[in-house]
């Protein structure tokens, strides 16, 4: 029988790494650094969780260029800016993602890279150099989309996504409880290198993890949890996936 309580959520592998690391009130890094690594984890464990292609998330295009992404969003497909309104779409125009692009919003300037201020940028499709008039592109950090000034011309901005039909992705039990202390670990273990720069306390950390974690061996939590996965159904993991994200009344 399909259980609402079979499955864990992602809040609840981050309550537990979030002690372990001693970091309850994420002040020595982001929350959504340490919600990062979570969909990491079951994304590198690869099992089989229900996500929906959800209706395309459409936006006015904001003063400051800066949109927050849907709080149901697991995974961002692409993103479109157009005139007109979602009722009457006019011209499209896809965005591309720039990685390392970085601005505090709409006429702020940005750092990357590939920056007209060096040399051409892949991402201007004009033949001039450093024509930024049709620099197309978004940078996406922390949960915040930042588009570029270039799109101030256009109305409306697009969000294409899987997801999950309704609620906040991080309450949804998706996680199967037999994979709960390797994702667990491996949140540990990501978030304590990089803690262990600034603090090296956490070095001690890092290393505990690992060798329980054994990512790449055949004795820690990390084969145990694939080789549970083989055999859980996934026809039971599918319904209780499907129960949990489905419309709530």
């Amino acid at each position: 029988m399909v259980n609402e309580n079979s499955f864990i959520s992602l809040n609840e592998i981050l309550a537990d790494a979030l002690v372990a690391l001693q970091d309850e009130d994420t002040r020595k890094l982001t929350p959504g650094f340490y919600r990062a690594q979570v969909r990491n984890g079951v994304d590198e464990l690869g099992f089989d969780t229900v996500f929906q292609e959800c209706p395309p998330h459409d936006v006015p295009m904001p003063a400051n260029h800066i949109i927050t992404a849907p709080a149901n969003a697991y995974r961002i497909k692409n993103i479109q800016i157009y005139t007109g309104s979602p009722d009457d779409i006019g011209y499209v125009q896809p965005l591309y993602w720039k990685k390392g692009a970085r601005t505090e919003g709409f006429e702020k300037g940005y750092t990357a890279n590939n920056h007209p201020g060096n040399y051409s940028d892949i991402y201007y499709t004009s033949p001039n150099w450093g024509d930024t008039d049709i620099a197309y592109f978004f940078s996406y950090v922390r949960g915040n989309i930042y588009i570029s000034d270039s799109c101030d011309s256009y109305d409306y901005v697009r969000i294409i996504y899987d997801g999950i039909p309704s609620g906040v992705l991080g309450d949804v039990k998706l996680i199967p409880p037999e994979v709960r202390k390797a994702i667990v670990l491996w949140v540990i273990e990501k978030c304590a290198s990089f803690l262990k720069i600034k603090y090296p306390e956490y070095r001690t950390v890092q290393l505990d993890a690992a060798a329980q974690l054994d990512e790449y061996g055949y004795q820690g939590a990390w084969h145990e949890a694939r080789m549970r996965l083989k055999y859980l159904g996934k026809k039971v993991m599918r319904d209780v996936a499907e129960y949990n994200t489905r419309p709530r009344a």
